[in-house]
């Protein structure tokens, strides 16, 4: 994978362990406290930032496997751009970054495939 040098690679590696232990990819990335917390009182919703419940590791592991993904992929860069466009911030661009990096590495490991750039366009 364009980006992901064997530092990233193994700090991924090192926080998901045993991969058998993940139904999926998105289990994974809850694991990693980047999901957008929500907060309910008196019947009103309020949407907070990330939720921060889970491995620190995993969490900086996606956060440097999208900060990869965003240097190198033409498509995750175009996706980033868009986002950019529609007012999000380094935050949001990071995390969405994070979430299509989680995506794609969980499908590596899981198929023991190289990557293929027409299928994550």
């Amino acid at each position: 994978m364009p980006g992901w040098a064997t530092i990233r690679a193994g700090n991924y590696g090192a926080a998901v362990g045993d991969l058998d232990r993940w139904p999926g990819a998105r289990q994974l990335y809850r694991a990693s406290g980047l999901s957008p917390a929500q907060y309910e009182s008196a019947g009103k919703r309020r949407d907070g930032g990330i939720s921060r419940e889970g491995s620190v590791a995993l969490r900086r592991a996606l956060i440097d496997l999208g900060l990869g993904l965003w240097r190198t992929d033409p498509a995750a860069r175009r996706y980033g751009q868009q986002l950019r466009a529609r007012g999000k911030k380094g935050g949001v661009i990071g995390c969405a970054m994070a979430h299509r990096a989680n995506k794609i590495a969980y499908a590596l490991v899981r198929d023991q495939t190289g990557y293929n750039p027409d299928r994550w366009a």
